[in-house]
């Protein structure tokens, strides 16, 4: 795994042993910052699921003002730590240890606000549909915000999770990636 653009192109970042944690392929992240852009200079990015921390991470070296990366296993949480310190331990992420199940109040009542969520949950658990309802409260996104959610190629997610419409979706192999905007 390496960072695509920006400025840690090329940084090689550590992946998983096992199979607990699934990184987003390259070509798949590649393809995700394709449709959103290269420039994403002052956004506030949430990376749910973050697993190895390289979405946030690409943000980052994109130009995001802060990101917030959850997950909630200790192996993953470690290997975040050893990629943020490939990176300079840049001081505007923060990486919180939470389960998604309960962890997206607690991230509700720490008033935060993202411009752009990316969220890839373990597949056939339903944690997609939760997530993209809890988001779609709007309580911690703000008015532009995008979400980017991965998901299995076969799974039919609605188009609509309150405030979230979506926009388009992408199929990569196995990996479905659904484009949701706040408002219409």
């Amino acid at each position: 795994m390496r960072i695509i653009a920006g400025k840690h192109k090329g940084l090689h970042l550590d992946g998983p042993k096992g199979n607990r944690v699934r990184p987003t392929a390259d070509r798949v992240r590649e393809a995700i910052f394709n449709i959103l852009g290269y420039d994403l200079s002052d956004l506030w990015v949430l990376d749910l699921f973050a697993g190895t921390g390289a979405m946030g991470l690409e943000a980052l070296s994109r130009g995001a003002a802060f990101v917030v990366m959850v997950d909630q296993h200790p192996a993953a949480i470690r290997l975040i730590g050893r990629n943020l310190t490939a990176c300079g331990n840049p001081e505007n992420v923060r990486v919180q240890k939470l389960d998604l199940r309960r962890g997206l109040k607690s991230l509700t009542s720490q008033d935060y606000s993202f411009d752009l969520v990316f969220m890839d949950p373990p597949y056939g658990r339903g944690l997609t549909q939760r997530c993209l309802e809890h988001l779609g409260s709007g309580k911690i996104l703000n008015e532009a915000a995008t979400v980017v959610s991965e998901h299995a190629s076969e799974e039919n997610l609605s188009s609509i999770y309150g405030c979230l419409h979506r926009q388009s979706m992408r199929v990569y192999g196995n990996t479905g990636v659904s484009f949701y905007s706040r408002g219409e």
